[in-house]
């Protein structure tokens, strides 16, 4: 996790959303604010998409075969509903009142904001899971979310780290838990469990499968001129069709410039609102330069606040902002390939739109044994105006 923070002296302004295309805040301390900071679940039922049993459906089947009105009762546990909704060959991507879900055909990500109860809906998931696409069991989950602004506000499970564990501990087996960062000060948690044994068991008589390793490399709890964490994680879950270069980015950012934040208001509450709204935020920040040949779905709140989801093949992004200065905060998150780009390009090209006083990168990282970790830890090393205030690296069995 890498931290950096900005020599300038920025101030601040932050995605949020509701249940409509109207904000809902809460009040903190006599001010309107709202939780930017995002819970984000990742549960993978089998570790690709080629050990699915497909039976006598060539299509429509895994998680991408359950209907909407499913997803629609799960999601009100949460406590937030569908905006809307692109897909692709690959994966359904949803666009909610409170941040963003993508379901693949073997694993499902959600990412949820404010107050929202994301844990609580996890046995419903697994129920869903279980009843319409024959998946009784997990494979591997992970959860994560950066320390809250307004942790009093949040309702259990969510109000302790303790508790969230303790609620995940009760579901899953395997599991371990993480504090990364500094405890007096903005910092990463992160939930994760071993893959499951008889998976490999799959591929055990398959002599030419070597062993690899998964690595998985997060820097994160904050930059505010600068900062970094980076989490390593290893598996032995070897298969020939799994892709062994996976990797997941995070920019979590705080204190954000508010000439950049007016870009992320309405100027018409009649007309500039929804996704007309997301598409013209999306041309005056640069947003949808970020990848231009992406699949790009986009939505801008009343009075204030952004969200969009984009796919590109079998990967996809994700942006919020809540641009309010008493709480403001963006994040982006993305796992397309770096052959579309360098971390410390994205990275560049991200914080030159918000203009952070600070903020957090987390790079998850899944690779063969001869990882550079070197050039990983380097490329977040130099960003322009800002100074690392943190970097830790974790490597996982």
């Amino acid at each position: 996790m890498d931290t950096l923070i900005c020599k300038d002296n920025l101030l601040s302004s932050s995605i949020s959303t509701a249940t409509t295309s109207d904000r809902t805040l809460f009040s903190s301390n006599g001010s309107d604010s709202f939780e930017g900071p995002e819970k984000l679940l990742e549960i993978w039922f089998e570790p690709s998409p080629n050990y699915i049993v497909k039976g006598n459906s060539s299509t429509n089947i895994g998680l991408r075969s359950v209907e909407r009105k499913i997803w629609d009762d799960m999601l009100n546990i949460v406590k937030c509903k569908i905006l809307n909704m692109i897909e692709n060959d690959h994966v359904d991507a949803y666009l909610l009142s409170e941040s963003s879900m993508f379901v693949y055909q073997h694993k499902i990500i959600l990412k949820t904001c404010g107050t929202t109860t994301l844990l609580v809906a996890i046995p419903r998931l697994l129920e869903i899971a279980s009843e319409y696409c024959q998946f009784h069991r997990v494979w591997r989950v992970f959860y994560s979310r950066k320390s809250f602004m307004f942790p009093e506000r949040q309702l259990h499970p969510h109000n302790d780290w303790k508790d969230e564990v303790a609620y995940l501990e009760q579901l899953f087996d395997n599991g371990s838990a993480y504090t990364v960062g500094r405890i007096n000060g903005d910092h990463w948690f992160l939930y994760l469990t071993s893959p499951q044994n008889d998976q490999n068991d799959i591929i055990s008589d398959n002599e030419n499968s070597s062993r690899l390793r998964h690595r998985a490399a997060s820097s994160g709890p904050e930059y505010s001129d600068s900062s970094s964490l980076d989490v390593n994680v290893e598996d032995q879950c070897a298969t020939n069709d799994l892709n062994l270069d996976d990797q997941t980015v995070e920019v979590l950012m705080t204190e954000l410039s508010p000439k950049a934040m007016k870009k992320f208001y309405c100027n018409n509450m009649d007309n500039d609102s929804g996704t007309e709204g997301g598409a013209r935020v999306d041309r005056e920040t640069g947003l949808k330069n970020l990848y231009p040949s992406a699949k790009l779905d986009s939505f801008l709140f009343k009075p204030c606040g952004y969200s969009a989801n984009g796919l590109l093949e079998d990967s996809y992004f994700t942006i919020h902002v809540t641009p309010e200065q008493s709480c403001s905060y963006a994040s982006f998150e993305t796992n397309i390939p770096l052959a579309h780009g360098t971390i410390s390009e994205i990275i560049h090209q991200v914080i030159s739109i918000f203009e952070p006083g600070k903020f957090s990168v987390t790079v998850f990282k899944t690779q063969g044994c001869n990882v550079d970790k070197k050039h990983l830890v380097n490329s977040l090393s130099n960003v322009a105006g800002y100074v690392r205030k943190d970097r830790i690296l974790y490597d996982f069995d």
